[in-house]
């Protein structure tokens, strides 16, 4: 019960109010009953002694008769008895019973002479009032009942202080819970303008504020989520690329060195210079090629694209990537549709874009198998438009089409370089694209193999 009482503020707050309002009532009573039949004897004897100075002074204009019935109605107008003696004897007025002596608490004693008499005779008033002692009995006798309703009272008081003042502070006792769990889906509703109230307010703007920065610092902490993601895969792309530069260079570097030394030393028929100085040469364009693309591509990764965007026009720039492919287009007899309908003008980095339309026409050209279409085409998507590239007679594996934008991968496994080149056109792609923020996919079609870029 004790410890229950300890947690309880409710119950603590209900029991001072109740001891206090039943103590302070009872010695509120206790007060009255002590000092108010004191009072009100104190006030009767000075009303006594004033009224009895009015009556001496009117006895000195009367005579003896007229006297004695003005002290009659005198005693009977104020509860008194009164004795007028003088040498011959006394007179008394009023009747003073036994029980009553006790309480009689207050006597005047004074001396008058009347007009017809010089004689001087001594008066003597006394109270004969019971009221104070009454009142006493009284409120003793009432004081069962007085106990009961302050009790009463003091209860019903202590109930609804308990009720009114702990309630609400109850409320924000549970609401600060739920903030020590970091729940701020709540508001406190406690309206009112004391400082109860300004401390819910308090609470209500503190809890919206720590709603805003939480989620603030959710978003954030999810953004670096994504950004280490983001960091890792760029970081393990990286690693990949380098390990895969160090193969692709390692091959015709191998090649070239073993041809040059054996021409060097004579061995055999490379003493014909004139037949492998022209297979070394096309070993370091190869490797001259395989190194401007990779700086190519080092470039882009580190460079300021928002400084260099122009305006330029779609179509001729498509225009302009065609006659550039079209030689190796007739050599293999394929045929290079366009349908470009409506001209667009786009943001971007001229030698880039040029870069990737280049490589994107460029390969549907060389890995179209001869005879076949390259279809160019520019169609409403959704809130944009998709500049679509479809080259015909050949499909991609379902395995290797997610692979497709990894540097140096090639679905041709020969890795042939007649067919395959370098395997950086598509990272290339996937890297100017990335940096113009533009949407793309490659996918199978019933014809053959269609390049989806999305432009807005």
């Amino acid at each position: 019960m004790r410890k229950k009482i300890k947690n309880s503020l409710s119950i603590k707050v209900f029991l001072w109010v109740f001891l206090a309002l039943t103590i302070c009532s009872m010695l509120i009573y206790g007060i009255v009953l002590t000092v108010l039949p004191k009072q009100y004897q104190v006030t009767s004897d000075k009303q006594l002694d004033a009224n009895t100075e009015i009556l001496v002074s009117k006895l000195r204009d009367m005579r003896y008769e007229e006297a004695v019935n003005e002290i009659y109605n005198f005693c009977i107008q104020n509860n008194s008895a009164a004795i007028l003696s003088d040498d011959n004897g006394a007179l008394s007025f009023g009747e003073i019973e036994a029980d009553e002596l006790t309480v009689a608490t207050s006597s005047i004693g004074t001396t008058v002479t009347f007009s017809d008499d010089e004689t001087e005779y001594a008066l003597v008033v006394s109270s004969i009032s019971k009221t104070a002692d009454v009142i006493l009995g009284f409120m003793l006798r009432f004081l069962p009942a007085v106990i009961a309703i302050i009790l009463i009272l003091s209860f019903l008081s202590a109930f609804i202080c308990s009720r009114v003042i702990v309630a609400p502070i109850a409320k924000i006792s549970q609401i600060s819970k739920r903030m020590r769990s970091l729940d701020m889906t709540w508001k406190c509703d406690v309206e009112s303008n004391d400082e109860i109230g300004v401390l819910a307010s308090s609470l209500n703007i503190m809890a919206g504020r720590l709603q805003e920065t939480m989620e603030e610092l959710t978003n954030a902490n999810n953004q670096l989520t994504d950004d280490v993601e983001k960091f890792k895969s760029l970081e393990e792309q990286r690693r990949n690329f380098f390990a895969a530069v160090s193969h692709e260079l390692k091959t015709p570097l191998t090649i070239l060195k073993g041809q040059i030394e054996n021409m060097i030393l004579g061995y055999g028929d490379y003493q014909n210079h004139g037949k492998y100085l022209p297979e070394a040469l096309k070993a370091a364009e190869d490797i001259e090629y395989l190194v401007k693309e990779i700086i190519s591509i080092s470039k882009m990764e580190t460079m300021d694209l928002q400084n260099t965007l122009q305006e330029v026009s779609l179509k001729q720039t498509i225009n302009d990537t065609v006659k550039v492919i079209l030689p190796l287009a007739q050599e293999k007899g394929i045929q290079i549709h366009q349908n470009i309908s409506t001209d667009m003008v786009l943001f971007v980095n001229p030698n880039l874009w040029s870069k990737a339309l280049s490589n994107i026409i460029g390969n549907a050209v060389r890995h179209s198998p001869w005879g076949e279409n390259v279809f160019i085409s520019l169609c409403s998507c959704g809130d944009g438009n998709a500049l679509v590239i479809e080259n015909t007679g050949v499909s991609i594996p379902e395995a290797d089409r997610s692979h497709m934008f990894t540097p140096f991968y090639r679905a041709d496994k020969s890795r042939n370089k007649a067919t395959g080149g370098s395997g950086l056109g598509l990272y290339i792609v996937k890297t100017i694209l990335d940096l113009h923020a533009m949407a793309y996919h490659i996918k199978n079609t019933e014809q053959g193999v269609a390049f989806f870029l999305y432009i807005k």
